[in-house]
């Protein structure tokens, strides 16, 4: 049984879309509201109320009324009233989450009762009840992953499952104001961190670098039912977040794809799912996705070497061209196979390959 969302929309959805259509930065909005940042992000939330004095506010600086305000307030508070759930709704919301991959993870507890489940469930979400999980998960993340159109069946509450795994990872980081021309000057020296074989090296390395230019990157396996590679998307702090679920477990696909979600960061700043290299957003053109893939494909292998290499892509040759990129063969030979120039696996005992153990959000070199 799948389980359909039946959200409350707060009044903070219809401000941010607003506040990006006319590019008005958070802090300069905040200050039109007579708000501090904080107070700001809880009226997005949800977690704040509009009073008279606040939808004049709203008015002057976003547009419409304060009458339209106030009663997108009021129709917001009626309908969280509305969506209360009953008992039937909780066993639904269970049967809907990817339990068995949640225990597996340690995500949730073992124990079985419905009770039990609920509460363990809530506390990996960060929710007190199913109320608040509705008004969270209206925006922000659950946004990110309820707004797919997938070329084939896919489970979406599993998906948002995995968004916050990242999420609560990334909550956890002290980030700086987010540089986004430190983020992009500092893009071409991560390559160097694919050197590194074992990912317990590598990632504390790549999470740290990005950490200190305000973009946090996380990583956790996918749960059943998600084939999600990667995402990003703004976090409520306004801090963009890249996530990874190592999918296919190979070190080509793992930096071909933080690369590209790397490249919707700078390039494009919107939510995005990326699924085995395609794109499942309904607001996401392929001219974006081929700019991405372009993005990622000139950070990881130049342009002239995979020309160069594309006409004969031998062993020793890729070995050469790894040294001298100083990125791994394994890279170059999935760009190669990914132009063509190489049948998939056909040098796959070049690559560096992982397998997940234990650890949910690290794997181990296999």
């Amino acid at each position: 049984m799948s389980f359909e969302p039946n959200w409350a929309s707060a009044p903070g959805a219809t401000i941010i879309r607003l506040m990006d259509a006319k590019e008005i930065p958070f802090d300069d909005m905040a200050s039109g509201l007579g708000l501090s940042e904080t107070q700001l992000q809880a009226l997005i939330d949800g977690r704040a109320r509009i009073d008279g004095q606040l939808a004049s506010a709203l008015s002057e600086n976003l547009g419409s009324t304060p009458r339209f305000w106030l009663a997108r307030d009021k129709t917001y508070v009626e309908e969280l009233s509305r969506l209360a759930p009953d008992s039937g709704n909780v066993s639904q919301w269970i049967k809907s989450l990817p339990i068995r991959s949640m225990r597996k993870y340690g995500w949730v507890d073992a124990n079985r009762g419905e009770d039990a489940i609920l509460a363990s469930a809530l506390r990996f979400f960060g929710c007190d009840d199913l109320l608040s999980w509705n008004a969270k998960y209206s925006a922000g993340v659950g946004v990110v992953a309820f707004r797919t159109s997938f070329a084939f069946e896919a489970n979406e509450m599993a998906t948002l499952v995995w968004l916050r795994a990242g999420e609560s990872q990334a909550e956890r980081l002290d980030l700086p104001e987010y540089d986004r021309q430190a983020f992009i000057d500092l893009l071409p020296r991560l390559r160097r961190l694919s050197a590194f074989k074992h990912p317990k090296t590598f990632l504390p390395r790549l999470i740290e670098a990005c950490r200190a230019v305000g973009v946090a990157v996380t990583t956790a396996r996918a749960p059943e039912g998600c084939r999600a590679s990667g995402a990003s998307w703004v976090l409520s702090s306004r801090h963009p977040i890249i996530h990874l679920s190592f999918r296919h477990l190979s070190e080509d696909h793992f930096w071909f794809t933080f690369f590209h979600e790397a490249a919707h960061v700078v390039l494009h700043g919107e939510e995005h799912i990326d699924v085995d290299g395609s794109n499942p957003s309904m607001e996401t053109n392929s001219a974006k996705e081929d700019e991405a893939d372009e993005f990622a494909q000139r950070l990881l292998v130049s342009p002239e070497a995979l020309d160069d290499l594309k006409r004969n892509p031998a062993p020793r040759r890729i070995l050469a061209a790894a040294r001298h990129l100083g990125v791994t063969a394994g890279i170059i030979i999935g760009q190669l196979e990914k132009v063509g120039a190489l049948p998939p696996g056909r040098l796959n005992r070049m690559k560096h390959r992982y397998r997940w153990s234990e650890d949910a959000f690290f794997p181990e070199s296999a």
